[in-house]
C-alpha cells in the first residue's frame, strides 16, 4: 500500500480579498494552486493508498485578524474561534479542497500550530476547523499536535514549525494559557507575537510589504533614505514597545533573571542567524536522521555532516530577499514530500509546485 506524506507550512491565510479592495493583511493568493496540489497527490496515491497532509504551522495568520476593529492581545477561546472563522470564510476554495480530500478513505491531516496561528491550541478553533473541513465522524481524521512543538515519525524524522528555536517566539507548552484577574483564560503569547500586534501590524497597514522583505534590518537601512518618516515611526514604536513590555514589566525582569545563562548562550548562537541555530539543533538531536521545519520562509534542502538531512519548506507568501546570497528570490510554492517505498523506506524531497498552466490570473486589486 502506497503511503505519501505532504508537509506544508507558512501559507499565512488571512480573511480573504474582495475585488477592487485592498486587504493589506492577506498574503495568501494561491487557493486554486493549493486545491490543485491536493487533487494531484490524491490521484497519485490512488484509492488504495494513504495520504497524510501535515500542516506545519502558520497556515493561518491569526495575528493579523482584527476583532471589533483592533488586534486583540488578550485572546480567549471565543476570540480565537471568531478569528479563525473569518479566515475560513475568506477562503472557501481552500476549505473545499481540504474537505474533499478528507472525505476519502485513507486520507488524514495533522496540524501543528505555529507562532502566527497559536490560537489553534485552543478547543474552540479546533472544533470549528473540524466542522469546516471534516464534519461529523470524519473529524477523527484531523489531529492537532499541541502538547509539544514536534511531530515524530517512526523513521527518525522530526517535523517542527521552528518558532521554538527563536526565544522571542518561544512558548511554554506546559502553560499555553494564563488566567486574568477577572477569571478569563487567555493565550500566553510570547513577546514576539505581542510585538507583531503592537508594532508590525500598524506598520503593515501603511506599507503592506513590510513583513515580506528579508532581512528586516537591511530593508530599514535602505528605507531610511527613501522613506525616512516611516522608518522613524517604526523605530519609535518598536522602542516604546520594548520599554513597555521588556523593561518596565516586572514579570519580564523576573523571568529574564531566572533564565539569564540560557539566554546568553542562545544569543551567542543566534548571531549566526536562524539557519545556524537550526544546524546546531539538528547536530545534537539523537536518533533523528531528518529535521523538517518552516518558520523562516527560506526553502532549504541540506545534507549535513553525519548524513543528517535538513529541510525547510519555505513559504507560499511572495517574499523579497535583500540578502546578497538570495537577492530578489521569490521562494515560490514549495513544500516537502515523504514518499515511502514498498519496503517502507522514506524518500524526502523539497518540491516546488507548478500546477496547471493557466492562460491568465485574476488581479483582485491594483492601484
Amino acid at each position: 500500500m502506497k503511503l505519501l506524506r505532504l508537509v506544508l507550512s507558512d501559507l499565512h491565510l488571512g480573511t480573504g480579498v474582495r475585488r477592487g479592495e485592498l486587504n493589506a493583511f492577506e498574503d495568501f493568493r494561491h487557493d486554486d494552486e493549493f486545491a490543485d496540489l491536493l487533487a494531484h497527490h490524491d490521484r497519485e496515491v490512488g484509492e488504495h493508498g494513504e495520504l497524510e497532509l501535515i500542516l506545519n504551522g502558520d497556515v493561518f495568520d491569526l495575528l493579523k485578524v482584527k476583532i471589533d476593529g483592533r488586534w486583540p492581545t488578550e485572546i480567549t477561546d471565543e476570540i480565537a474561534t471568531e478569528k479563525l472563522r473569518q479566515c475560513l470564510d475568506g477562503h472557501p476554495r481552500f476549505v473545499h479542497a481540504l474537505r474533499a480530500l478528507l472525505a476519502k478513505k485513507g486520507r488524514r491531516l495533522v496540524f501543528l500550530p505555529g507562532n502566527h496561528d497559536l490560537d489553534m491550541v485552543l478547543p474552540g478553533p479546533q472544533e470549528l476547523f473540524r466542522r469546516y473541513v471534516a464534519p461529523g465522524p470524519l473529524g477523527e481524521r484531523v489531529r492537532f499536535v499541541t502538547s509539544t512543538d514536534t511531530y515524530h515519525l517512526p523513521e527518525g524524522i522530526q517535523i517542527r514549525h521552528g518558532h521554538q528555536l527563536e526565544r522571542i517566539h518561544r512558548v511554554d507548552y506546559a502553560r499555553l494559557t494564563r488566567k486574568l484577574r477577572d477569571g478569563r483564560e487567555i493565550l500566553d503569547l510570547p513577546w514576539g507575537s505581542l510585538w507583531i500586534l503592537d508594532v508590525m501590524n500598524p506598520a503593515k497597514e501603511q506599507r503592506s510589504y513590510v513583513d515580506r522583505i528579508q532581512p528586516l534590518g537591511r530593508f530599514l537601512l535602505g528605507a531610511f533614505v527613501f522613506d525616512t518618516m516611516f522608518v522613524l515611526r517604526f523605530l519609535y514604536h518598536s522602542s516604546l514597545y520594548f520599554l513597555r513590555r521588556r523593561v518596565f514589566d516586572i514579570g519580564a525582569w523576573v523571568e529574564r533573571i531566572r533564565r539569564l545563562p540560557q539566554m546568553l548562550r542562545e544569543d551567542i548562537i543566534a548571531l549566526g542567524g536562524f539557519d545556524e541555530v537550526v544546524h546546531r539543533e539538528l547536530k545534537k538531536l539523537r536518533g533523528v536522521r531528518c529535521l523538517i521545519i518552516g518558520h523562516s520562509h527560506g526553502p532549504r534542502y541540506l545534507q549535513m555532516p553525519g548524513g543528517k538531512l535538513l529541510v525547510n519548506t519555505g513559504t507560499w507568501m511572495k517574499m523579497i530577499n535583500l540578502d546578497v546570497s538570495h537577492l530578489g528570490q521569490d521562494s515560490g510554492l514549495t513544500y516537502c514530500t515523504i514518499d515511502y517505498s514498498e519496503d517502507g523506506d522514506p524518500r524526502i524531497s523539497l518540491v516546488k509546485w507548478h500546477g496547471m498552466r493557466k492562460p491568465y490570473e485574476v488581479i483582485p486589486y491594483a492601484d
